[in-house]
């Protein structure tokens, strides 16, 4: 699902209300790319998945729903950069990628 329109509709500071009324505020970040060499070529898909949850929001609210998703105790926003860019949805679905290019050049 995408998330883009529930931020749209809500803002970050209010999107963490969609699970009031749920136990559970686990949630699954997904990330995928896909290569495909043109034409007649079936797409690669290399995709990446981070397990956290959903909570207020913390940190900068400047980049989607960073503040709002929690990941080992901090959320994206609360984390340095390159620190999230180790764990995160994107940067594992990328390193995928980059792995397969490095093997296929």
């Amino acid at each position: 699902m995408c998330i883009k329109w529930f931020l749209k509709a809500l803002g970050v500071q209010q999107f963490h209300k969609l699970l009031a009324g749920f136990e559970d505020k686990s949630a699954q970040a997904v990330c995928t790319f896909a290569y495909c060499e043109g034409p007649g070529h079936e797409p690669i898909v290399f995709q990446g998945r981070t397990e956290g949850k959903i909570v207020s929001a913390r940190g900068p609210t400047d980049f989607g729903w960073d503040a709002c998703f929690e990941y080992e105790g901090q959320t994206y926003a609360e984390m340095p950069k390159e620190e999230k860019n180790k764990i995160s949805h994107r940067g594992r679905a990328l390193a995928k990628l980059v792995e397969w290019l490095k093997q296929e050049v």
